[in-house]
């Protein structure tokens, strides 16, 4: 993704969008529902691109709080223009998930969504891959038992890798695609990204369940 630079964005990202960009997560780990003002479910999706997925899922569950995790201020900006700063279930945090810890507390998160993570194609940069163990460790701390984590790429090797990972660590696969698109699972939301790549090959989909 080519990112413009934005003169000043952290600082118009705390002007333009107090309410929708989290200042301090750190200080809401335990409480978000109160932050919120809701017992309503968390779900979280890690690396949003542009906000247009999450901006589909806040429109389909109202009832539902999101929480999209963002390394790159330049696209929390592009998204928070498309929210809107008055939305009442959605919050945006700038970092990287090695901080999921600081953020929430252990069992606060009902679902996560990974949608087409980088991949890291070179052998000695699978660390890094959201789905390398390492992170999977963190998501099982901060998913409530038996919760789900939902992920989307158009790499078949990360798909392999993904699988192979997930279920070696304490994931159970419940629902896979190879085609998502044109699958019974396809809820018609997309990123920016997946409508583009859908129509030049396929998305492979992985639905996973938390193991007690």
């Amino acid at each position: 993704m080519r990112l413009r630079k934005i003169p000043g964005i952290e600082e118009r990202l705390k002007a333009e969008y107090p309410h929708l960009v989290v200042a301090e997560p750190q200080a809401y780990a335990g409480i978000w529902r109160e932050y919120f003002g809701t017992e309503a479910p968390l779900f979280l999706e890690i690396g949003m691109g542009r906000g247009r997925f999450i901006d589909g899922l806040r429109k389909k569950a109202p009832q539902t709080n999101f929480i999209a995790v963002e390394m790159r201020n330049e696209v929390i900006f592009d998204a928070a223009k498309k929210i809107g700063d008055d939305c009442k279930n959605v919050a945006f945090i700038s970092g990287h998930a090695a901080s999921l810890r600081d953020w929430f507390a252990e069992k606060e998160v009902d679902r996560i969504y990974l949608n087409f993570s980088d991949p890291w194609p070179k052998r000695a940069h699978r660390k890094r891959r959201l789905t390398h163990e390492n992170f999977l460790k963190l998501y099982r701390e901060i998913l409530k038992e038996e919760g789900e984590l939902f992920f989307r790429t158009d790499v078949a090797a990360f798909f392999e890798f993904t699988l192979t990972e997930m279920t070696n660590h304490g994931f159970a696969l419940t629902e896979v695609s190879l085609d998502y698109h044109h699958s019974a699972y396809f809820d018609g939301i997309s990123t920016e990204y997946e409508e583009k790549k859908s129509k030049e090959g396929s998305i492979y989909y992985g639905r996973f369940l938390l193991r007690k």
